[in-house]
């Protein structure tokens, strides 16, 4: 399928609702999408948007399960817990009790990197 193939059939699948928002390359790659229906901005692989009917956007819809069902709701199992959120007050504590930044990217469950990068701006490394 080749670039012009895949926008004829979004646009006969969509009516025009569902924008790509990254170039297509192939069908396999993942693009990002905006439907204007729904306000909602998803990936998706090109194939997939302009595929099977249990693999195309549905506005308000989660995708399908293993049988190619289209799912009413998430179950529980499948929810994403609530992160653990942490004060900006906690960083400026730690930092100010000279922990590495190893520690408190251990301590508040972050990526270290991240850390690393906010010490590095700061001149502390």
């Amino acid at each position: 399928m080749n670039r012009l193939e895949f926008e004829t059939k979004l646009n006969e699948f969509y009516k025009g609702a569902v924008k790509p928002l990254t170039p297509y390359y192939n069908k396999h790659a993942v693009m990002v999408f905006c439907c204007t229906d729904c306000q909602y901005t998803f990936f998706g692989k090109a194939g997939h948007i302009v595929g099977k009917q249990h693999q195309r956007h549905a506005c308000g819809l989660p995708y399908s399960d293993q049988n190619g069902e289209r799912l009413k709701s998430v179950s529980k199992r499948h929810r994403i817990k609530k992160k653990e959120t942490f004060k900006i007050d906690d960083l400026y504590k730690m930092i100010w009790n000279d922990y590495g930044y190893k520690e408190i990217a251990q301590e508040l469950r972050v990526n270290p990197i991240i850390i690393k990068d906010y010490f590095k701006s700061e001149g502390l490394i």
